[in-house]
Parts: C-alpha cells; sequence; structure tokens
C-alpha cells in the first residue's frame, strides 16, 4: 500500500462525502486506501453516499467517541502505507495535492511531517502553521485580548510568513498531517491523554524530539472550511465546553513539558539561540 488516510469526523456525512469527492477528482497513488471513522451519532456513516467506481479503496468504522487523538489512532493502527495521511473531513484537497507534498516527503530525507497551505471558502489563507505556543499566547488568541497584542499574536501565527514559501516550521495545525510510515512509527501514536485539542502541537513536537523536520509547503493547497471549536472570550469558559476541552488539553500539554527545552533543531529553539 502506497497511501492511507484517516478521515475522523464526528457525525458529519455530507462534509466527509463532499471530502471523497475531491479526492476521487485528485491524483493519489495506484495503492490507496481511506479509513472513514465516526465517533459521533451511531449510523452516521450510512448517510456518505457509497460509489463503487472510486480509485481508493474505502472502509467505514463507528466507534465509541473517546477523543480526536484516540479516534485518529483507530485508523492508523490499521493503515499500510508508506506515507499516512490525518485528514479532516471538512477539507477537500486539490487536483495535486497529494502528488506535490509525496514528492517533497520524497525530495527531502530529512522531513518527517508536511501540510499544504489551506484556504477558507472566501479565499482567505488559513495560519495553519505556528511557532509553539507559550500559555499566554493561547489565552490571547480566544480573547479581546488579541485586539491588545498583535505583537504577541504576529510572532504566534506567523502573521510575516509568506504562504507560497515552503518552509520548516514549529508546528502545522491537525487539519492534514502527511507523514512517510518509518516516521510515524517512530514518533508512536498520538497521545491519548488529549482529548481534542493540542495532540497536533504535540505530534509535531515529537517529530522534532526525533530527529525530524515539520514542513508547511506553499506550492499546494485544500480548501478548508474550518470551524473555530475553541473559539469564545472568557465568559464563555462557563458557556461552552469545547474551550472547557481546550484549556484542559493545553494545561496537559504544558505540565507534560514542564522544564523541556523545546526541540534543539526547531525554528523557534534556533531563533532563540541566535
Amino acid at each position: 500500500m502506497d497511501l492511507s488516510i484517516v478521515i475522523l469526523h464526528h457525525n458529519a456525512p455530507d462534509e466527509v462525502t463532499a471530502n471523497l469527492e475531491a479526492l476521487s477528482r485528485a491524483w493519489l497513488p495506484v495503492r490507496t486506501e481511506v479509513f472513514v471513522i465516526n465517533n459521533g451519532a451511531k449510523g452516521a456513516n450510512g448517510f456518505i453516499p457509497f460509489e463503487k467506481n472510486l480509485k481508493f479503496d474505502r472502509r467505514f468504522f463507528e466507534i465509541e467517541n473517546l477523543g480526536y487523538p484516540q479516534g485518529n489512532n483507530f485508523g492508523l493502527r490499521l493503515a499500510k502505507g508508506k506515507f499516512v495521511c490525518i485528514l479532516n473531513p471538512d477539507v477537500k484537497v486539490q487536483r495535486d495535492t497529494f502528488k506535490v507534498l509525496i514528492d517533497y516527503l520524497e525530495a527531502h530525507a530529512k522531513v518527517g511531517m508536511v501540510a499544504p497551505r489551506l484556504r477558507y471558502p472566501d479565499g482567505r489563507v488559513q495560519d495553519n502553521y505556528r511557532v509553539f505556543p507559550r500559555p499566554l499566547d493561547l489565552f490571547v488568541k480566544r480573547t479581546f485580548l488579541r485586539r491588545f497584542f498583535t505583537a504577541r499574536m504576529r510572532r504566534y501565527l506567523m502573521w510575516n510568513k509568506n504562504p507560497m514559501v515552503s518552509e520548516p516550521v514549529d508546528w502545522l495545525t491537525g487539519a492534514f498531517h502527511l507523514m512517510p510510515r518509518k516516521v510515524w512509527e517512530v514518533v508512536k501514536p498520538n497521545d491519548e491523554r488529549f482529548f481534542l485539542f493540542m495532540s497536533d502541537v504535540d505530534l509535531c513536537r515529537q517529530v522534532w524530539n526525533k530527529g525530524y523536520e515539520v514542513h508547511f509547503v506553499g506550492a499546494t493547497e485544500a480548501a478548508h472550511r474550518e470551524g473555530r471549536l475553541s473559539g469564545g472570550g472568557v465568559l464563555d469558559f462557563f458557556r461552552k465546553k469545547t474551550l472547557r476541552i481546550h484549556v484542559w488539553d493545553a494545561a496537559k500539554y504544558y505540565l507534560k513539558y514542564l522544564f523541556r527545552r523545546l526541540p534543539k533543531k526547531s525554528p523557534s529553539a534556533t531563533i532563540h539561540e541566535l
């Protein structure tokens, strides 16, 4: 098997259908398998039209919702591909997305993870590339303080980066991760102590810790109809469950890396050394 794609969704059959349709129009390796995993309402996969003539193998699963990293790990443990991909259901790839990314990985042996440029439906480029967050970065980004700490947000969200340029970054948001299987086997599965957030930061940090690099590839893109599950202000902490989960997952992340330095070859660590 050449490529394994894991699409984990939470009762989102319409998004998955659009995702699969985009995959069917795209370039994919001849031997590609796709795992569609629902951890939402039971039976949601039954609302996804089954097209027998797709050029890739599909398998559907319904599992208990134990969290985002747990669901992805379920699929990745089944994966047989030389390359493995975590792909959010609300992403629609272009015809050349996987061709460009796989060619990039094959040309750069030190690179252990890549993702393309992601674009909102209105045409804006997303900030799916970031520097490793400091605790205050996450708090400021989610509150009204964002308008007063623009310099901090410019650094954290890399506003000065040219999204057409391919280069190393600290981490890539979890909507799209493509890795060589050999790297996945070294890094090990997603940390299942997280439930919904921070597992993407943690996974990228592990890639750097194992001696590989994380690269943003600006030579191709995909559409992403992202919904901000963790957005909100201070008062929303008491009203919004996903925001409370984000705070708790962030606390677990910072406790995990308490007193640990950033990966020594990551961009942030390199800048700090200069």
